[in-house]
């Protein structure tokens, strides 16, 4: 017994045991666990890294070519009567030649063929960069749209218990006073009726609060309880006028990547054209082994050129594809812009409504609640019915919701504006 005793006193005496504080996940930490996980962020990614082998495929155009050539060419033919062995004759018809070389091979001139290429792919690079930027915009887009739904369910359940606590208070109540005679056997059926109808919208709440982390878990990857989401503090944007916002569609990344889609289709323009040009072309070849007449000939260098005079209209047809993809490209930018004005002003106007709407509300929330109060107390000295309390009490519910479901359009609003407006929040480079 003692030394049980001993034991526990030392047990006692142990610090406790430090357990990890529940955590909090934010909107940001979300965000950046979606960006981990999503696929189509990686293949925008991967697109961006592609565009390297462009660099490398316009340079080779410009830069040539370097090779070592071996041939070894037998054949069965008749030696000339009368040619020496060491002749022209003689190596032509040799049995067996062999040849082994180094071949430079630089062009001088195609027609700014390799420069339209290097530009173009420049541009393309650019396009991909202002793609990827975008897809992570509307990935934030997503987990914040999905975030907000489940912090409005969330709050949404337990508006519903507290209304449904209410319920239960007035059914309780009713029955007192039913059994003392105050009241209606009926009174305590319809409340009880409502409160059941309560409960069922309760259920259909659960389901979509569900639904709604399933798709949180999708983004994230992780397997996140409505209870560890952050509540944000209220979003204060900074004073901004509309024309300011809307000045900013130019800079957006969609925006910035069909103009740089239509700088290298214009770059495709030169590219087509360079078949119209004379093709200069310098080849210098250092031999290693030659047999023959031709055994002492060490090197030689060989300039061509190459003037394109006929070739049935290919090269007229490839530069009208080219002015055609450009003109389609330099429309699509275009339509982009406009595109993006008005997405701008629309978020404006919607942030703008969703924050009155949400401060009436409030308002609305304050009336409701005193409201119920009074009607539950006239009740008592017999001034109003039980189905007007009921109507107050209902009142409550639905004015609470939707003061709820406001709050956090609010916050979804200010997010999808700075979006709009070309802003990516929590910037993250690769």
């Amino acid at each position: 017994m003692k030394r049980a005793a001993w034991i526990v006193a030392l047990l006692l005496a142990l610090p406790s045991p430090a357990f990890p504080e529940e955590r909090k996940l934010s909107l940001e930490e979300c965000f950046r666990m979606a960006l981990a996980k999503s696929e189509d962020v990686a293949i925008r990614k991967e697109a961006l890294t592609a565009t390297r082998a462009d660099y490398l495929k316009a340079a080779n155009e410009a830069l040539g070519d370097i090779r070592f050539l071996v041939t070894d060419t037998r054949q069965d033919a008749a030696k000339p009567a009368g040619a020496e062995s060491g002749g022209v004759g003689g190596t032509l018809s040799s049995r067996h030649r062999r040849e082994r070389k180094f071949v430079f091979e630089q062009p001088l001139f195609q027609g700014f063929k390799s420069l339209g290429a290097i530009v173009g792919a420049g541009s393309l690079r650019g396009q991909r960069k202002e793609e990827w930027k975008r897809t992570r915009q509307l990935l934030f887009l997503d987990v914040a749209a999905t975030y907000y739904e489940v912090l409005t369910l969330r709050n949404e359940v337990a508006i519903m218990k507290t209304i449904r606590s209410l319920f239960k208070e007035r059914v309780k109540d009713l029955e007192t006073r039913e059994k003392i005679g105050r009241s209606r056997v009926s009174e305590v059926l319809t409340t009880r009726s409502r409160m059941k109808s309560l409960e069922a919208d309760l259920e259909t709440t659960r389901g979509n609060l569900a639904k709604a982390m399933h798709a949180l878990e999708y983004y994230t990857g992780a397997l996140i309880s409505p209870a560890e989401l952050e509540d944000p503090e209220p979003t204060v944007r900074p004073g901004e006028s509309l024309q300011d916002s809307v000045s900013r569609a130019v800079k957006r990344p969609d925006v910035e990547a069909a103009w740089k889609a239509a700088e290298t289709a214009k770059q495709g323009i030169v590219v087509a054209q360079s078949g119209l040009w004379p093709l200069l072309t310098l080849e210098h070849n250092e031999y290693v082994k030659r047999d023959g007449f031709q055994s002492g000939t060490d090197w030689d260098l060989i300039l061509k050129l190459d003037v394109p005079l006929f070739r049935g209209g290919e090269n007229m047809a490839k530069i009208q594809e080219a002015v055609s993809r450009y003109k389609t490209a330099r429309l699509n930018h275009s339509m982009t812009l406009r595109d993006a004005q008005l997405e701008i002003k629309s978020a404006y106007e919607d942030w703008l409504a969703s924050r009155r709407r949400s401060k009436k509300l409030k308002a609305a929330v304050s009336m409701s609640e005193e409201n119920f109060t009074v009607q539950r107390e006239e009740y008592l000295r017999n001034l109003v019915n039980n189905l007007e309390v009921l109507d107050a009490l209902e009142s409550l519910l639905e004015i609470r919701r939707a003061a709820n479901r406001a709050q956090y359009e609010v916050e979804e609003n200010a997010r999808r504006l700075e979006v709009a407006s070309g802003y990516l929040p929590y910037e993250a480079q690769p």
